[in-house]
């Protein structure tokens, strides 16, 4: 159903595709109008499509048909080995692959798991996503500009629970540079800071789909934060190496990279 309903409206989304273009043509080095960079746009829509469609489903199925939309979850150990040391984990994941399924991986394998979400354009989609988390029993901190609205999140990791983030877009405008694809690109700096300050585990994690349809999850080894120095350049390092691992896997996954807007605000 979603494929079709691309393809139907595919030949209107013209400043999308214009803005996919953009930004994986600096990705992958390669012209804008290239035939594999057309092939992979198209791709794009067609997975996002897949992505969203299985997002409201997957909320009407029991457990056991729940699971059956998953092939596997790689490194879980990192995940255990790191709760373990009791000061709590933190998800960090970017726009690519699923990463709302990502939560229901976690949540699935019993991790107490909260999400920062950061609120949608308007209010019925809004409290609809996340009655759709908190079905799952994923707790929601939905962050603002206001300078207490961290400290939910610093109190679940002081329980030593599981924290999902998203950090390869500033949308609060409070993000700081970082080399990004050869850009000057804003991040935001709430989850390197959270882990330097809570003593939790970064870990860079990622729900990509299969050429079967079936989602698979990817827990990568945690980061090693840089703690001593001064304070703005140890942010700032941690910063490039969470960027380093978005990269990669944008590099692998071109096709799941669910980013229309041009990275560095180009207008096009």
């Amino acid at each position: 159903m979603g494929k079709i309903f691309v393809s139907i409206v595919y030949p209107f989304l013209k400043k999308d595709q214009a803005g996919l273009a953009y930004n994986l043509s600096m990705t992958l080095k390669k012209p804008a109008d290239d035939p594999f960079i057309k092939r992979t746009i198209r791709n794009v829509f067609f997975n996002y499509a897949e992505y969203m469609a299985d997002f409201f489903m997957m909320p009407q199925l029991p457990p056991h048909k729940v699971r059956k939309f998953f092939s596997h979850l790689e490194g879980e150990e990192i995940l255990k080995k790191a709760l373990d040391r009791g000061k709590g984990a933190i998800l960090l994941s970017a726009h690519v692959g699923n990463w709302e399924f990502g939560g229901t991986m976690v949540r699935l394998s019993n991790y107490p798991l909260a999400v920062v979400a950061i609120p949608h354009n308007t209010p019925a989609t809004n409290t609809l996503v996340n009655k759709l988390r908190k079905d799952k029993g994923i707790k929601v901190f939905e962050m603002s500009a206001a300078p207490f609205s961290g400290i939910e999140v610093l109190h679940h990791l002081r329980d030593n629970g599981v924290v999902a983030m998203i950090g390869d877009k500033d949308f609060l405008g409070h993000g700081w540079p970082v080399n990004f694809f050869g850009k000057e690109i804003a991040f935001p700096v709430g989850p390197v800071v959270m882990a330097m300050k809570s003593g939790a585990a970064l870990i860079p994690s990622f729900v990509l789909k299969q050429p079967d349809g079936r989602y698979f999850g990817v827990i990568e080894e945690e980061i090693s934060l840089e703690l001593e120095g001064d304070r703005n350049e140890t942010i700032r390092k941690n910063l490039r190496k969470t960027a380093r691992v978005f990269e990669k896997y944008i590099r692998n996954y071109p096709d799941q990279w669910y980013c229309p807007d041009p990275i560095d605000g180009t207008v096009l």
